[in-house]
């Protein structure tokens, strides 16, 4: 893990930030494809909103160095179908965070 990454994922205490934890818990990984769907919704009943940890998973590949892609692939651009496609070693470093 480069220094970048550390300083943006790892707290005082040597541990995995629970913001860190909680932004790829809410994603959908896609091991098939090497895609992670960073789109959720959040709250309950009628005060549901759609979010996002696009964000997160960004910052935490470019502090790596990683390359990635960013699309769309749900029927009228919905927030669901968000997507950040990587590779193999980008995806598996992304899922040893959670």
């Amino acid at each position: 893990m480069k220094a970048k990454t550390k300083s943006l994922c790892i707290t005082a205490s040597g541990k995995i930030s629970k913001n860190i934890q909680y932004a790829i818990r809410n994603c959908r990984l896609d091991v098939a494809n090497n895609k992670i769907y960073t789109g959720y919704y959040t709250g309950s009943g009628r005060f549901t909103s759609a979010a996002s940890s696009d964000h997160t998973i960004v910052s935490i590949l470019r502090a790596q160095g990683y390359k990635f892609t960013r699309g769309n692939d749900a029927p009228k651009g919905g927030a669901l179908g968000d997507y950040v496609k990587m590779s193999r070693t980008a995806f598996n470093f992304i899922a040893t965070l959670k």
